[in-house]
């Protein structure tokens, strides 16, 4: 069976402003969809480490993140990646320069956290595209993100009910988002026989072969 894991923030030790929800967000969406669930890491636990890819980062992700076919973190995020509330493993932020994700099994990674993927200066593109190494789709949002324990679960059921990954993070979005808020998504479309827009869960329909090439497609739609 497919494998499942998360990680979450919500207490920051004034690196942020503290959560209410993060936990709330990720587990539901974690305890919802179908699957085995790996690694569940929250709060002092969840490291930035855990994400960054070996010789980048600090640590060799084939441990965590690429154990698994998709991973959902939720706590605060910029442009630029995402951040944590400890440091003692590394600097508590991933950065873009240090993901490289997809040489395991990971295919899917969704950051419920601000403006990961927004795009306002054309920079996407640039910032995550030494990311995809056989990775297929990244799932957040342009806009800021609220602070809500919703989106994460509608996710696991749309996914449950067989709709495809991108179809899922939208209308979950859309039913647990606030209209002012953009869902996005970046993924990678290129090398022959690959459609990453049509994947579904494992087990649910259509799932794309590894992307081979730097082709990649952004987009963004209202919540």
């Amino acid at each position: 069976m497919a494998r499942i894991g998360i990680e979450w923030v919500n207490k920051y030790h004034g690196r942020g402003r503290d959560l209410n929800n993060a936990q709330k967000q990720a587990e539901r969406f974690y305890y919802k969809l179908s699957g085995v669930k790996a690694f569940n890491w929250g709060d002092d636990y969840a490291w930035d480490i855990d994400f960054e890819e070996e010789g980048v980062g600090v640590f060799d992700v084939t441990s965590w993140v690429e154990r698994v076919h998709i991973v959902l973190f939720s706590g605060h995020g910029c442009p630029n990646g995402v951040r944590f509330g400890v440091v003692g493993h590394d600097d508590g932020e991933l950065h873009y320069t240090e993901a490289k994700w997809g040489n395991g099994v990971l295919n899917w990674i969704c950051f419920d956290s601000c403006r990961v993927l927004n795009n306002d200066d054309s920079g996407v593109f640039d910032r995550w595209r030494n990311a995809f190494d056989g990775l297929h789709i990244i799932l957040g949002f342009d806009t800021a993100a609220n602070d809500k324990p919703y989106v994460g679960r509608y996710f696991a059921e749309l996914l449950n009910d067989g709709y495809t990954v991108i179809n899922a993070w939208k209308k979950a979005c859309i039913e647990g988002e606030e209209s002012d808020k953009k869902w996005a998504y970046l993924r990678s479309a290129g090398g022959s026989g690959v459609n990453t827009y049509y994947d579904h869960w494992h087990g649910k329909g259509w799932v794309s072969k590894d992307p081979t090439n730097s082709w990649r497609v952004w987009t963004r739609g209202g919540c």
